[in-house]
């Protein structure tokens, strides 16, 4: 019976304690810090490739608008010559007229196109930074006992002492560098594809 009574004694101290514990947690100030989402795009590894490969999509599909719009360009002025115009026979002009009207519908499609391909593309970078940059705020902000990390853009003022940016992107470059180790490499002994 006394063991019974230790014991019984010893949970109650230990429910007390963890009591205690949790009371104080409530009363206690939380720990809030700051993560500026630009700087951790602009600075960090992950967000400058990402900035890269959608300049890099970017420029090629510029790159074919302008060449459409080049040709477009060419079969206006043709249409724009007086003289050109009057040298051709009815049927000529009429199938110019036309060819016209169907390059400038499909320079309108294109360019809607790839518009709505950069938005698809943007919002998946956007997303895959913004996971990281969560993943990378948690793990500091467990390394150094803070209780909430907020994105600065969230915050109508903040001290720029409370900024753990360059902690976030540091260990995002940590996650980043995980990630291409984990990646399968390619081999360079494995044999080529026939007729490559």
């Amino acid at each position: 019976m006394k063991k019974l009574n230790q014991i019984l004694l010893l949970a109650s101290l230990m429910l007390g304690l963890s009591a205690s514990v949790h009371a104080a947690d409530a009363n206690k100030t939380p720990v809030i810090r700051i993560v500026n989402f630009k700087t951790a795009v602009e600075n960090s590894k992950l967000g400058k490739k990402e900035q890269e490969a959608f300049e890099s999509l970017k420029g090629q599909m510029e790159k074919v608008v302008e060449e459409k719009q080049k040709e477009l360009n060419d079969v206006a002025s043709k249409l724009d010559d007086a003289d050109y115009v009057d040298s051709l026979t009815p049927e000529a002009e009429a199938e110019l007229k036309h060819k016209f009207r169907a390059m400038n519908q499909e320079f309108v499609g294109m360019q809607n196109q790839y518009y709505q391909l950069l938005q698809q593309a943007n919002v998946k970078i956007v997303q895959k930074i913004a996971e990281t940059v969560a993943q990378a705020s948690e793990t500091v902000a467990k390394n150094h006992q803070f209780d909430i990390v907020l994105n600065e853009d969230g915050s109508f003022f903040n001290n720029p002492a409370y900024d753990i940016s360059d902690l976030v992107v540091k260990e995002m470059d940590v996650i980043y560098e995980q990630e291409l180790k984990a990646q399968p490499q390619p081999n360079p002994n494995a044999p080529k594809p026939a007729g490559k």
